[in-house]
């Protein structure tokens, strides 16, 4: 076996005499003051006396040399070398001494001090597997066994209010911390310290004190110290920042306007547990009980800690799943789903178990979320109203919807992961293995989960805006009512990347088609019969202008065109580009027939008397008139007409 590594620094400090009873070593350095005055010559001549004047690095030494012997010997041990035979009193003469000062305040001496207890401890530990029958070696093992007890007491004791400072270490902190602010705001405030509240000149000796009681067999009582002390300080640091404001039971009594607040104290607080404060407790974990063998060790503590603390938060999770569902309760559900998801990596080095409740809780609350945004889909089938909005605006489901998806896609990862595990779970349990495999490979699956569930979401609103325009019986206007709700549609996407990535460029293109083609749809049903009376069809009899008929044909047009711009002024286009651009539409199309068929005609009916009553406009005042059209404002009527 290799010596114990000596860290001690060499000391004045010699060994005391061997005394028959323990309780004489308190004062070691009387006892041999007055061995020495009764028979100096003897204590300078004998073994004893020579082993006295060791100093405690030499003591140190011999201790190992006898440990050493203890594992390469093979004859049975019968006393305790003279070197060795005073190494109780040594010690117990330090615990007394550190008794006095304690340990944490000069780092040399707490070395030397569990240096020594350490090979007190080796010592015990290597008798007592000999089991030998020596009355000497027995003797020696009771004295060192009932110091070690007193040592690791000790240690026990200083373990405790080292970790304990730690509330006095918060409290100086805080003080400097508000002294800083006030005197200087321009100063960058100190990185956060790496372990929670501990003063870090105790670090070390924590360490070595864990170190110490563990090889002694008191890793236990170790482990006991150090979870009382933790959880105890862990409780106060959630104290401060309202733990205790949650309360489960409430849940489901209280409105949602004040869940919503208990719901972002709890993400609040969860997530410094999960940035903060628990790496701040596996830090510290790790460094107090750094052996790869305390690993086991290292995972209990650390669980037993933050175990209690997580179980409350799933609780309050779990209650909250359990509150009635409504579809703005979606993106509080998501928040919670999120911060437990940051919750995992935190706890990792805890017990399996605990992660997966946290897993559990997890997918209770995207499940939830799943039904929650099943009800969008739900109320897009549901909105059955036989009223027709006015004017052909766009539809307030149109509205709710497309402002729901943009919120909604803000979390499009989050959810592109709660609908993945919904849609595997449901296709574990209802298709076989084969079709399963089938499936994945459609082009249409190869879309993001989610993807999937907004192309739905939107070929419902579209089936629905179809019907909708079905109440309106003219046909230009159901034309007009399903351009707003497109052109709605598509400026929401386009003005949002994330479902613009998701819905894709063929998606898009397909969209802007549609506009197209109710754009056409428009022109055709209001326009055309407009530019059918401006033809010359109908208007020569026997190879001549008849008058007649052409005072017919502006008379048509005029009742038309008055007619066209009474109604459709009252109609809206929100969109104010789409609505310049149908203008700009309508008057390359209407303009240019109307000024070619008055140029060519007028001058027939110019001769006759009340030639203002069949040519009410001229060419200039066509545009004016089309200028006034979808502004949803009756009082324009023949503004502009002249």
């Amino acid at each position: 076996m290799e010596k114990p590594v000596d860290h001690a620094t060499e000391s004045s400090e010699t060994i005391p005499h061997k005394s028959n009873d323990l309780e004489n070593t308190n004062h070691p350095d009387e006892s041999e003051h007055q061995s020495q005055n009764n028979n100096p010559t003897e204590t300078a001549t004998t073994p004893e006396s020579e082993s006295s004047q060791l100093s405690l690095p030499q003591v140190m030494e011999a201790v190992d040399d006898f440990i050493q012997s203890l594992s390469s010997s093979t004859d049975p041990l019968q006393e305790i070398p003279p070197a060795v035979e005073p190494f109780p009193e040594t010690v117990d003469s330090l615990v007394s001494k550190m008794e006095s000062s304690g340990l944490g305040r000069d780092e040399t001496e707490d070395s030397a001090f569990i240096n020594a207890v350490n090979r007190i401890s080796i010592s015990v530990i290597r008798l007592r597997e000999l089991n030998l029958d020596s009355t000497p070696v027995s003797s020696w093992l009771n004295r060192a066994s009932s110091v070690q007890h007193r040592a690791v007491s000790l240690l026990d004791e200083e373990f405790r209010h080292l970790l304990d400072r730690s509330k006095d270490n918060k409290k100086k902190n805080g003080d400097e911390h508000n002294k800083h602010d006030e005197s200087d705001d321009n100063n960058p405030p100190q990185e956060e310290e790496t372990f929670p509240d501990i003063p870090p000149e105790s670090i070390p000796t924590l360490k070595k004190i864990a170190g110490a009681m563990i090889s002694a067999g008191y890793e236990t009582e170790c482990c006991m110290s150090y979870e009382t002390s933790r959880r105890h300080a862990f409780k106060e640091e959630l104290s401060e920042i309202r733990f205790e404001g949650i309360n489960v039971d409430d849940v489901q009594r209280i409105p949602w306007e004040s869940l919503q607040g208990e719901i972002a104290s709890w993400i609040s607080i969860v997530r410094r547990c999960s940035s903060v404060l628990f790496p701040g407790e596996l830090s510290l974990c790790r460094t107090v009980f750094p052996e790869q063998d305390h690993a086991s060790l290292r995972k209990g503590l650390f669980t037993g800690l933050v175990s209690a603390v997580t179980i409350r938060f799933l609780d309050f999770s779990g209650a909250v799943v359990l509150t009635k569902r409504s579809s703005e309760k979606l993106f509080k559900f998501l928040d919670m789903y999120e911060t437990l998801r940051e919750l995992i990596p935190a706890v990792e080095e805890s017990d399996s178990d605990l992660i997966q409740e946290i897993k559990l809780s997890q997918t209770r609350l995207g499940e939830a979320a799943v039904t929650i945004f099943g009800e969008l889909e739900n109320s897009i089938k549901t909105d059955i109203g036989r009223t027709p909005v006015p004017s052909g605006a766009v539809h307030p489901l149109t509205r709710y919807t497309m402002n729901y998806l943009k919120y909604a896609c803000e979390y499009k990862d989050t959810l592109n992961q709660v609908f993945q595990h919904y849609e595997k779970a449901e296709t574990d349990e209802t298709e076989p293995e084969p079709e399963r495999h089938q499936r994945e490979d459609d082009e249409e699956y190869k879309t993001s989960a989610f993807a999937r569930q907004m192309i739905r979401v939107m070929e419902l609103l579209d089936a629905n805006l179809e019907v909708k325009s079905g109440l309106y019986r003219d046909p230009s206007l159901r034309s007009i009512f399903l351009m707003n709700n497109g052109r709605y549609i598509l400026q929401k996407i386009k003005g949002s990347i994330e479902i613009r990535d998701l819905m894709g460029q063929a998606w898009t293109r397909k969209r802007s088609t549609e506009l197209r083609q109710y754009h056409k749809s428009y022109q055709r049903e209001t326009w055309g019969k407009v530019l059918q009376c401006m033809n010359q069809e109908g208007l020569q009899v026997n190879g001549k202008i008849s008058k007649t008929a052409l005072k017919e044909r502006f008379k048509i047009f005029n009742n038309m065109f008055d007619e066209i711009h009474k109604t459709q002024s009252t109609w809206i286009v929100n969109d104010e580009q789409m609505q310049s651009e149908l203008r700009v539409s309508i008057a390359a199309l209407v303009i240019p027939a109307y000024r070619s068929f008055f140029g060519r005609y007028k001058q027939h009916i110019d001769s006759g008397r009340h030639t203002d009553k069949y040519v009410k406009y001229q060419p200039e005042d066509i545009e004016s008139v089309i200028d006034d059209l979808f502004d949803g404002n009756p009082a324009s009527m023949g503004r502009k007409r002249t």
